[in-house]
């Protein structure tokens, strides 16, 4: 069985509740829709994920990854 990473959706964001309905249908598990900047996190499978790129409206989906900025005064901050 195939693995679930974090995902962020990148939209052309002229309807993000749409957009939602068919990540949702197609198996991507939705995390947080961020009107702001039309962009959709969640999580689902590479398959997935592949198919949910031909979808109208998304325009990328790229894995989501943590960033430490690290303690203030930090010399290294990635």
């Amino acid at each position: 069985m195939a693995s679930n990473k974090k995902w962020i959706v990148t939209t052309s964001n002229k309807d993000l509740d749409e957009i939602k309905k068919q990540l949702d249908e197609n198996g991507f598990a939705v995390n947080q829709v961020m009107t702001e900047i039309g962009c959709i996190s969640g999580t689902a499978s590479e398959e997935v994920v592949n198919k949910l790129r031909t979808l109208p409206g998304v325009t990328d989906i790229s894995p989501d990854t943590d960033i430490n900025i690290g303690p203030p005064d930090s010399p290294v901050t990635w």
